[in-house]
């Protein structure tokens, strides 16, 4: 039995996925969560997390992340993707076990569960290729912190704002707590942050948060000694 459980910021959405998905056999869904600690409480109940891009207070970059922290096991699909091959494979890339398009079907939406939830997944091949040159990317750098500094090179193309939000990032504060401190709007700092993922070539927070730290360990060892 395939338990999904839906998460998406519109109860609109959530209850027409879940009647959609009434009708098929051997799929039972547990609930349906507008928010990260919604979905926190309902993830040991389903073993299949039907994502929206966005929840209320997060992103699912950020959300599956978490989930494959805490429920390694939890089968993460990503609904409501455009067709671009470099915003799906960033999904891929932070966990998720596949993906479902704006126009694709109820029936390959349901085609995509059952491969999921037996360890397959079904790409297409424009992300198969996306894949590919990025194997082969890593493939040209010498080392993981080759690879790291690749990144670091791109923190100079953030604005002075997406560096405020990031440093901010890595203080630990959460999106409202950001907006609060720089006076602007909560949207708008997911905005900022999507850019910075996007710039930085990383998958989440987290690891922005990273890049950012080791940028600056030089200059503290040196300040240090």
């Amino acid at each position: 039995m395939i338990r999904i459980l839906l998460g998406h910021p519109s109860r609109l959405v959530c209850d027409s996925l879940r009647t959609a998905l009434d009708n098929v056999d051997d799929v039972y869904v547990v609930g349906c969560a507008t928010k990260a600690e919604e979905l926190h409480f309902l993830l040991p109940h389903g073993n299949v997390v039907l994502l929206g891009t966005e929840l209320e207070d997060t992103t699912a970059l950020d959300i599956i992340n978490e989930i494959r922290m805490t429920h390694p096991q939890t089968k993460v699909l990503v609904i409501g993707l455009d067709d671009n091959p470099d915003m799906i494979l960033r999904h891929i890339e932070a966990g998720a076990a596949g993906y479902i398009l704006q126009d694709e079907s109820i029936v390959e939406m349901v085609e995509k569960l059952h491969a999921a939830s037996e360890e397959k997944a079904i790409i297409s091949p424009s992300v198969a290729a996306a894949m590919m040159d990025r194997l082969a990317h890593l493939a040209n750098l010498d080392t993981p912190l080759a690879y790291l500094e690749a990144r670091e090179t791109h923190l100079n193309e953030l604005t002075s704002r997406e560096e405020e939000v990031l440093t901010l990032i890595n203080a630990g504060l959460t999106n409202q707590e950001i907006a609060d401190k720089l006076y602007i709007e909560c949207g708008t700092v997911k905005n900022h942050v999507h850019k910075i993922l996007k710039k930085l070539d990383v998958n989440n927070r987290q690891e922005a948060a990273y890049v950012l730290q080791s940028y600056q360990r030089p200059a503290a060892v040196m300040a240090v000694a």
